[in-house]
């Protein structure tokens, strides 16, 4: 029903979309989407003659699934559900456990490494399975060792004794597992690189260029939810090139952006910026196919058509509940506070946290801002400060100084970033 992987991607046409929702509204299957699209017992599948009636039907969300219990979600027996994943809870909703059938559609790494040696890989119970499945296929035995972030010296050790030569991992990781190959000496046997969980930031990119010189580090962006993961290809392996990871659609999938608040569809134009939504569906058995998933990831479109990959090319900037921040005037966003810290590289890194609170001065309620930032070597915090007020867009042509001089906000404070615990994910947009 759906292109295979290795040939060169084409957007999804209408058609496949159409039986996609005949397939998962037909009689006795999951009354999930039946339920959604409002079908009374004993309809036929539901039909969706034209584009305007695909666009016409409803996104779903986290909120969606966790109104399903787990086993009203099932398209396939549960003898054929292989593992379930779990959210994180970092949004502070309910845990959601998503049920996964065999992994498919991992063989475009095979264009960055060839996977004859041993391979480190993350603790989420499928992945090593899955990169165990790639190799068997290629006629290798299938060699993973897990990485236990608690036993890291002992985890490193082991990956040495097997001859590890490749890596996949969360990106908060990659420090931790670094300082142990550098005790060991390994870094420059390391090959090739995959990191997920979330964006590589340019000092993360500069440390794994240094601790592994030799490694072809490629991204994975992926979602907890999607059962055919991952959401997105690499398009190039991260090389320095702005921006660092780009991404283009599986020919099992179907990609839309919208406006986050209002869900009005986006055409992927260069430059466009939206919330991605996502269709997917890997053949059977597939375990829940999904119709208009709404990933919470904005996204910007780089290339409205790559001529390589024949479909819209697109980096991440964050998550619509995490990296984006609504004030007076605007929008505070991450990946904007990282461009303004990129200018003063020789005084900082990229990593940081902001705090936001309100508090009230002179009668009037104002946002207040604490940035806390990696300093390099001593520096003049309240010169840092003002300098990048100058430069933080909160809006298109609306500067965090404007929003001072309007009596909007307090000026913005900076201090030191407190050391984050060693293989933890970090927050980085805080509102107190």
């Amino acid at each position: 029903m759906w292109g295979q992987d290795g040939q060169k991607n084409i957007v999804i046409d209408f058609q496949q979309r159409r039986a996609l929702v005949a397939h998962c509204t037909r009689a006795g299957t999951s009354d999930f989407y039946r339920d959604l699209y409002g079908m009374p017992p004993g309809t036929p599948s539901y039909d969706v003659p034209t584009e305007e009636a695909w666009r016409a039907l409803p996104f779903i969300g986290k909120d969606e699934l966790l109104r399903k219990p787990f086993a009203r979600r099932l398209f396939s027996p549960l003898s054929e559900v292989d593992y379930l994943r779990s959210t994180t809870g970092t949004t502070g909703k309910s845990v959601l456990f998503s049920p996964r059938t065999d992994l498919r559609h991992g063989e475009y790494r095979l264009q960055y490494h060839d996977f004859k040696n041993a391979l480190l890989a993350y603790t989420i119970p499928a992945m090593p399975h899955w990169h165990e499945k790639l190799q068997r296929s290629l006629g290798y035995a299938p060699r993973v060792v897990v990485f236990d972030p608690k036993r890291a010296r002992a985890s490193v050790r082991l990956a040495r004794s097997a001859g590890v030569d490749g890596m996949s991992l969360f990106a908060f990781h990659i420090p931790l597992v670094g300082k142990e190959m550098e005790r060991e000496g390994m870094g420059a046997r390391i090959r090739f690189i995959e990191i997920c969980g979330e964006a590589c930031t340019r000092s993360l990119y500069e440390y794994m260029r240094k601790t592994f010189p030799n490694a072809t580090i490629i991204p994975l962006y992926g979602s907890t939810e999607a059962e055919d993961s991952p959401t997105g290809v690499p398009c190039r392996a991260i090389d320095g090139r702005e921006p660092l990871a780009l991404y283009h659609e599986k020919q099992s999938q179907y990609h839309e952006l919208i406006e986050p608040e209002t869900g009005a569809l986006i055409e992927p134009r260069a430059g466009a910026e939206g919330e991605l939504v996502v269709s997917a569906y890997a053949g059977e058995p597939s375990a829940f196919p999904l119709i208009r998933f709404r990933t919470d990831d904005i996204v910007r479109v780089v290339d409205a058509h790559c001529v390589e990959h024949g479909t819209w090319s697109f980096t991440v900037l964050g998550r619509t509940s995490l990296d984006f921040l609504r004030v007076a005037g605007g929008m505070l966003r991450a990946d904007e506070i990282e461009r303004v810290l990129r200018q003063f590289e020789q005084y900082v890194s990229d990593r940081f946290e902001l705090h936001l609170t309100e508090e009230t001065a002179g009668g009037v309620p104002k946002v207040r801002g604490l940035l806390y930032v990696d300093p390099k070597h001593d520096v003049d915090f309240d010169a840092l400060a003002r300098k990048i007020e100058s430069m933080l867009r909160v809006g298109p042509s609306f500067t965090y100084q404007d929003g001072v001089t309007r009596g909007l906000y307090m000026p913005l404070v900076c201090g030191r970033l407190a050391n984050t615990a060693e293989g933890k994910k970090q927050k980085r947009l805080i509102r107190d």
